[in-house]
């Protein structure tokens, strides 16, 4: 009833841990890698791990020229035989259930997409300890922010709730996916807005999209992801955000602003979003370490109870 589809270039470090949590999904019987040119062993450690699993088909396939994920997740969803289509990115691990259950809440909302809620797991942390660290949020912040079109991933709250976007990690019908296409332009660079691009793209087209913390995909820690568009420079990241920002305004905010009863311009909102994106990737993270390191040295100093 679900196919899976992952596009993926020289992931076999990562495909090895995560790739045997998605044969394990319930309901999902054909999962298709599409890889971008690579030429890694991709192709032989998921062969291995499709072996054990043989009630599930397996297809690898290779561009044989870089292509980008979006037209790769396209060359993939042509190759699909089932109504509905489940994405995951090649550095994730999902957890039991991701898919079934994301089937049932697009069922009883008749939504176009849903996701389950992504934690990003910490070097020498578990899967276990991941999820029990992240609850159902981090951060007590509204989940998405209209202006800067932006989601919040971190964002503490209960439940489903229904969004502009969520994450990446979305079950979709395959109707749709033939309608909306992903847009391939977002091939250069970290390929910022790639995924929601598609959201987006069904959002001002009146559909609905849900995320829920029923189930979870889990990031591998930066440590064990060696290549891929979160290891490009901070100023190119930037600019990449930016200029893709700026195209995908373009494209839908205008729409997106009518269903969202917002009065502010586009310009003033690509001006917002760049503003944030600055203090985002140069200001931020040091903040953060800074707050990290007090909030440690506070815990540090308390008093520790007997031992008896």
């Amino acid at each position: 009833m679900i196919s899976m589809v992952i596009p993926t270039r020289n992931r076999a470090h990562t495909l090895r841990l995560v790739a045997p949590s998605y044969f394990a999904q319930e309901m999902v019987s054909e999962i298709i890698f599409v890889s971008d040119a690579g030429d890694d062993d991709s192709e032989a450690v998921l062969r291995d791990v499709a072996r054990l699993h043989p009630e599930v088909a397996f297809r690898f396939l290779r561009n044989e020229t870089r292509q980008g994920a979006s037209q790769s997740r396209n060359i993939g969803i042509a190759e699909t035989n089932h109504p509905f289509v489940l994405f995951c990115d090649d550095d994730e691990y999902l957890e039991p259930g991701y898919a079934s259950v994301c089937l049932k809440k697009l069922l009883a909302y008749r939504a176009a997409a849903v996701s389950g809620r992504r934690v990003y797991m910490q070097t020498g942390e578990t899967q276990a300890q991941a999820l029990e660290r992240f609850g159902t949020g981090m951060r007590n912040t509204a989940p998405f922010r209209p202006m800067l079109c932006e989601y919040v991933n971190g964002a503490r709250f209960d439940g489903d709730i229904r969004l502009p976007f969520t994450n990446a990690i979305i079950l979709t019908r395959r109707e749709l996916l033939l309608q909306h296409p992903f847009d391939g332009h977002y091939a250069r660079g970290n390929g910022y807005r790639e995924e929601t691009d598609y959201q987006m793209n069904l959002f001002v087209n009146g559909h609905d999209i849900f995320v829920t913390n029923a189930v979870h995909s889990v990031h591998l820690p930066m440590s064990q992801v060696r290549t891929g568009g979160q290891r490009t420079s901070k100023l190119k990241r930037l600019y990449w955000s930016i200029y893709y920002t700026r195209y995908f305004f373009d494209k839908y905010y205008d729409a997106y602003a009518r269903r969202m009863n917002l009065q502010a311009p586009r310009w003033l909102a690509l001006l917002a979003f760049s503003i944030f994106a600055v203090y985002r990737d140069t200001l931020r993270p040091p903040l953060h370490a800074i707050a990290m390191q007090a909030l440690r040295m506070r815990q540090g100093s308390q008093p520790r109870p007997a031992a008896f």
